[in-house]
């Protein structure tokens, strides 16, 4: 029977992300995080936390699709200060999705559904 629609959460301790600075882990980045994700990140002054956010939602992403899709086939981004996720390669997904951090953490809710 195919799920109509899925669920995924992630949480992730943004300690991760400070230890790993952008500018000297570049490459490590750019193996998770499209440009424009990048773009969006480096242009707040606390880098990491939104880092966290958006690998958040990505795991979170990944846990509510029954397909196997790579980091960069999801594109994370903002509309009207909401956060919105496509992804590549036209797969049939609609998702909701839900991120917020604090201080140490940062935590992502997704809902997809099929169509």
């Amino acid at each position: 029977m195919l799920e109509k629609f899925g669920l995924g959460t992630d949480i992730v301790r943004v300690k991760r992300f400070e230890d790993k600075p952008f500018f000297t882990h570049q490459r490590f980045y750019e193996k998770i995080f499209l440009d424009s994700e990048i773009k969006y990140c480096l242009k707040h002054s606390n880098h990491a936390i939104h880092f966290s956010g958006k690998f958040a939602m990505k795991e979170s992403v990944k846990k509510s699709i029954s397909k196997n899709v790579n980091f960069l086939d999801i594109e994370t981004y903002h509309l009207n200060s909401k956060p919105k996720i496509k992804l590549k390669h036209a797969l049939n997904y609609n998702f909701l999705v839900s991120v917020s951090h604090e201080k140490e953490f940062a935590i992502a809710t997704v809902v997809s559904e099929i169509f």
